[in-house]
């Protein structure tokens, strides 16, 4: 299908977890808790250690970029931290560049999580050959929601409506102006997430260039993690990168949550279908994406269906526990899907940890090393 048909074609109605657990399940089958969990099967596979992730802004791109950067320090490996003049990016909104990543020993970088423009020649250039590359994206209607009160974008286009985002949709293209005069030339509302997946925002569906780097990217990119889905998302990333379960929970408190009056504003019809117009490439990818994700996990059969419920019941349970007692351990027996496992104090430190913490630790570690090489014996 052409890249143009995603977004001219209706969208497709996707089945909810409960829906798909109830088709895979039987009448008399009960739930994880109370049916007869197999044993523990060791993996014949072999972990994937070496990921770039592309962190697109308001995407709830925080809280998995956590997940990889534990998984980095708990296995000893290395990960690309920015070195220029923003610690949380390398060169953005540019493309990355040569002396924006901290040295260290080797040269070579397991893991790429730090918000950065998709740029395959810099993954070629300081990573191995065989790192796995995924992103994360969300809703292109809820994502402009989010970004508009992230930077006050209520205030620089000065609407004073309560309902700022059905005034700027009905009238959007009023707006390129400011959006340029703020951004130099760049514009924080439309086709943000692909701009951060290297296309040219200021293009839309049909364009030649635009269909070619659709190509390239779904190729280069197979799987994108999608927010509305992010446990469907986790177990998808936990079997195609071979990691065990407790590799893939994540804090349940929110990262980066903000409130806003205007979050859950219905929105007009127009305002709506301006809004697929202004970022078609969005929708494209997000429907392309969402559709991708639903097929992995309808190939997983039953057996993703038990196991996504599964991940679901222990990440609660591990949240639960380290809320209410973060000093204790408790263990968990194996399953299937997960061998025995113990949380202790040391996994719910880190598992609230953000992200300045991860890199002053990885940093230490990591500019250690280096340091040790350099000085030799």
């Amino acid at each position: 299908m052409a890249f143009c048909d995603f977004f001219t074609a209706s969208r497709t109605t996707l089945p909810s977890l409960s829906q798909t657990i109830k088709r895979l399940e039987s009448p008399t089958q009960s739930r994880t808790q109370e049916r007869y969990i197999p044993e523990w099967q060791p993996p014949t596979c072999e972990p994937k250690q070496n990921v770039a992730f592309v962190k697109v802004h308001k995407a709830g791109s925080t809280t998995v970029q956590s997940v990889f950067l534990r998984y980095g320090y708990s296995h000893n490996l290395t990960v690309m931290l920015p070195g220029g003049r923003n610690p949380a990016s390398f060169s953005w909104p540019n493309n990355p560049s040569p002396g924006d990543a901290y040295p260290v020993s080797g040269g070579v970088y397991n893991i790429l999580t730090h918000h950065a423009r998709y740029h395959p020649e810099t993954i070629q250039a300081r990573m191995p050959p065989d790192t796995v590359r995924v992103a994360i994206m969300r809703h292109p209607l809820d994502h402009l929601k989010s970004m508009f009160n992230f930077i006050h974008l209520n205030t620089k286009y000065k609407l004073l409506s309560i309902n700022p985002i059905q005034t700027f949709l009905e009238n959007v293209t009023d707006y390129a102006e400011i959006d340029s005069k703020f951004y130099e030339g760049r514009s924080p509302t439309r086709n943000f997430q692909s701009y951060v997946l290297g296309f040219d925002q200021m293009k839309d569906v049909g364009d030649e260039s635009t269909e070619q780097h659709f190509r390239e990217v779904t190729t280069d990119v197979p799987f994108v993690m999608i927010l509305e889905h992010l446990d469907e998302s986790l177990v998808v990333l936990k079997r195609t990168l071979c990691w065990s379960l407790a590799d893939i929970f994540y804090d349940w408190t929110a990262r980066n949550y903000r409130k806003f009056y205007y979050k859950s504003s219905s929105l007009s019809d127009l305002a709506m279908e301006n809004h697929r117009k202004w970022s078609s490439i969005d929708y494209a990818l997000y429907e392309h994406y969402n559709r991708t994700l639903w097929e992995e996990v309808s190939r997983g059969g039953e057996d993703f269906a038990l196991e996504l419920e599964h991940f679901r019941t222990m990440n609660s349970n591990v949240n639960e526990h380290c809320r209410i007692d973060p000093k204790g351990s408790r263990s968990f027996p194996a399953t299937k899907w997960s061998m025995a496992w113990t949380v202790d104090a040391g996994f719910c430190k880190q598992l609230r940890h953000d992200r300045f913490i991860w890199d002053w630790k990885l940093a230490m570690r990591q500019n250690g090393k280096l340091r040790r090489e350099r000085l030799g014996p």
